[in-house]
């Protein structure tokens, strides 16, 4: 898995498999599989790599909520930023890439930011099984499960192939897709009013007529309001529920649904 670390949480993230125990208050400590920064998100993950096999909550949780306890204590947290920041400043090549990333020398403060608010926490499993989407449930911080398998070539069993969901890959694309969307709408799509001072003269006619017609219908009781791209028309108070027309223009139509 640590060979796909940056498929896995994106090309500017960092791996750190430091071994530091997370001590609870009374003492109670955990150790996590891997710490990953990812620099343009600004995010901390805490990495947990297990066997579906395992006992999910006498081994999975358990391990969670010593990590969540211990990152919780400020003693251990203070640790773990100075565990990092001397990791990074360690290494001149590491350290020059994150400057350049962050856009300051100071990454001592960055990481300090970091720890300031609750990190993700990641399980990597060989399989996601309902019982463990189950268990998380009760963890206190955003808990992603990834589901990472590996398949040998019979013939060949250093032939390798790995099959998983990239965690940061999902929303780029979603997000790629959403400005797109919003690209492609035009600017009289916007809303209802800059539909209707677009659509042609005879299309306002009409509208206006049948408007006028649908609220003189019972004036004290159909009311109508703006819904994004739509006018529509309701019985007494606007609910979803009380809609019973809706109009949406196009150039030379009014279509009333």
């Amino acid at each position: 898995m640590k060979d796909h670390y940056k498929e896995i949480f994106g090309e500017d993230s960092l791996y750190f498999d430091t071994k530091h125990v997370l001590k609870t208050v009374s003492g109670i400590g955990s150790i996590p599989d891997a710490y990953v920064i990812n620099l343009s998100r600004a995010e901390l993950y805490v990495v947990e790599i297990e066997l579906a096999s395992h006992p999910v909550y006498d081994h999975i949780v358990k391990q969670l909520t010593k990590f969540i306890n211990g990152i919780e204590n400020i003693d251990t947290r203070n640790q773990i930023i100075d565990m990092l920041y001397d990791e990074i400043d360690s290494d001149l090549v590491l350290r020059a890439t994150v400057q350049k990333a962050i856009g300051s020398p100071d990454i001592y403060r960055f990481v300090s930011k970091l720890l300031s608010k609750p990190p993700r926490i990641v399980i990597i499993v060989d399989k996601k099984t309902p019982e463990i989407k189950e268990a998380c449930r009760v963890l206190k911080y955003k808990t992603d499960i990834l589901e990472f398998q590996t398949f040998v070539r019979e013939d060949a069993p250093n032939v390798k192939a790995h099959l998983f969901v990239p965690l940061c890959g999902a929303e780029k694309v979603e997000v790629k897709g959403k400005e797109e969307r919003e690209r492609k709408i035009p600017e009289h799509y916007k809303d209802w009013q800059s539909l209707f001072n677009w659509v042609e003269d005879n299309v306002k006619d009409v509208t206006k007529a049948l408007e006028s017609n649908i609220i003189s219908i019972n004036p004290s009781e159909v009311t109508k309001a703006v819904h994004g791209r739509y006018l529509c028309f309701y019985r007494e108070k606007p609910t979803t529920k009380s809609i019973f027309a809706a109009f949406l223009l196009t150039k030379k139509a009014l279509k009333v649904g």
